[in-house]
């Protein structure tokens, strides 16, 4: 699934941000941020997906959630399967 599709699952705070795991949000709105054993703080964002997992961070644009995938090709053309 995409990782904009959190919005359809879990609640959004009064800024209309979803988030998962440790946060600290500053004048942050509208973002799917999600951290698993880090704490993810964010100041003055609009409109990011922030991904946060113990090898790695992925922020991106809300309008491009579909691109991840980009990503995810890119790692496998370099042999970065730790990754994945």
């Amino acid at each position: 699934g995409s990782l904009d599709m959190l919005t359809l699952v879990r609640d959004t705070d009064e800024n209309g941000n979803v988030i998962y795991g440790e946060q600290l949000n500053l004048d942050t709105e509208g973002c799917i941020s999600y951290g698993t054993d880090k704490l993810v703080a964010t100041v003055g964002v609009k409109d990011l997906i922030i991904v946060q997992t113990s090898d790695a961070i992925l922020i991106c644009d809300k309008k491009r959630a579909q691109d991840v995938k980009l990503v995810v090709d890119e790692l496998r053309a370099q042999g970065k399967h730790e990754y994945l």
